[in-house]
């Protein structure tokens, strides 16, 4: 008997996933992840790739539309693998519910749509199912300097994972 991954993580590491544990909170005071109620809500991720911003600043200044979508392209990936983490697998996850796309904007740059759209690409690949609600905000500053962070809640099959389990 052959031990195959499953479809959606096989997809993930296509599109670009780590094997390793994924992303993690850069505070130890912060939750990557939160599962509640057939939910799983995901913090916050910036546009690192093995520990280091593939890019810094703001779009419209220094940062290209094109390279603001292969950000926001990494967050989607990093929102996946902290969820894929969590789980031990992204087959409970029924559908990306909402994605939240913060953009550092330079004033005039009013494209940050067209960086969401990057993510949403990337989740429909990797997930499937419907497009997600979503809303993509220009904003002055991100954390690391990162132009993109992008934060999301997931529709999940039950039972709760282990580590819910655990704590009940």
């Amino acid at each position: 008997m052959v031990d195959r991954q499953p479809e959606k993580d096989e997809r993930l590491a296509l599109a670009g996933g780590a094997s390793g544990d994924g992303p993690v909170a850069a505070r130890a005071r912060i939750s990557t992840c939160r599962e509640v109620n057939g939910h799983l809500v995901v913090a916050g991720q910036v546009a690192q790739r093995d520990g280091v911003l593939i890019a810094e600043g703001r779009v419209g200044d220094g940062v290209d539309l094109e390279t603001a979508r292969a950000c926001a392209r990494q967050c989607a990936l990093n929102l996946l693998w902290a969820a894929q983490t969590h789980l031990g697998s992204l087959e409970r996850v029924r559908s990306v519910l909402r994605l939240a796309v913060y953009v550092a904007s330079a004033p005039d740059f009013v494209a940050q749509h067209l960086v969401a759209d990057a993510a949403s690409a990337l989740v429909a690949e990797v997930v499937g199912g419907e497009l997600p609600v979503r809303v993509a905000i220009g904003v002055a500053a991100l954390p690391l300097g990162s132009p993109v962070e992008i934060e999301g809640a997931l529709e999940l099959d039950q039972p709760e994972s282990p580590q819910v389990q655990a704590r009940a």
